[in-house]
């Protein structure tokens, strides 16, 4: 009788120790680190209000209340938006009953996201034509391009002035048939004029670099590049 005690007392012994030694779930969370007040505005202790609902021992919550031996951690980052791992202990107090704590192993403040830049808009604007390809622009001519609402496109080849339309999706931009007058001007300004207008025809894409537009076409290795010109939208 007394043996079979002794292995019992053994087999209870072990047993609580392995649940004492099972080891705790690691989480994670993320949101404003604050001081977790009592009624009288005294602190009480640090909280974490979640970015969103969470799951913290089996409860969803909306904050967590957290614990570490670096408190002055806590106080550098009071009122930040900071990223937090630990685990779950448990804390007995009179008036609160069991709370949940987290211990907190490691903090860090989470900077917050940039905004998505704005899509790059080409509606109502107008380009002044810089390079052409492989070859600068012949100075003192002016070729045009812009953009007008509804997809109508117009502008100066050089020596006439050219209209059509563009179909642009995201940063693809296609060209429709291009009409123009029939002025004659220079042999040069001609040559210029119909390998713009043929480079129009062959552009696929459109690339903004502050502050050149820069139109990626067909057959050419480098893009044609235009300043914008003055008192156009941005």
């Amino acid at each position: 009788m007394r043996i079979m005690r002794v292995g019992l007392g053994v087999a209870l012994g072990l047993l609580c120790i392995c649940f004492e030694a099972t080891p705790q779930e690691t989480i994670t969370v993320t949101g404003k680190l604050t001081r977790a007040m009592a009624i009288g505005g005294e602190s009480t202790g640090w909280s974490i209000q979640l970015d969103s609902e969470a799951s913290v021992d089996g409860k969803q919550v909306n904050s967590v209340e957290v614990a570490s031996r670096e408190v002055k951690k806590f106080e550098t980052l009071e009122n930040k938006r900071v990223r937090a791992t630990g685990k779950i202990s448990h804390k007995q107090g009179v008036e609160t009953g069991n709370r949940s704590i987290l211990a907190v192993a490691s903090i860090k403040e989470v900077k917050a996201k940039p905004a998505p830049a704005a899509a790059f808009n080409l509606a109502n604007s107008e380009w002044l034509l810089k390079d052409l390809g492989d070859s600068e622009a012949i100075d003192n001519v002016k070729a045009t391009l812009a953009f007008a609402e509804g997809g109508k496109v117009s502008g100066n080849g050089s020596c006439n002035r050219f209209f059509g339309s563009a179909t642009i999706e995201g940063d693809r931009i296609k060209f429709g048939p291009l009409g123009a007058t029939r002025m004659a001007c220079q042999e040069a300004v001609m040559n210029q004029e119909t390998k713009y207008l043929n480079a129009l025809q062959a552009t696929e894409r459109f690339e903004w670099k502050d502050p050149y537009l820069l139109l990626h076409c067909r057959g050419f290795e480098k893009p044609l590049r235009f300043t914008r010109i003055a008192n156009t939208p941005r």
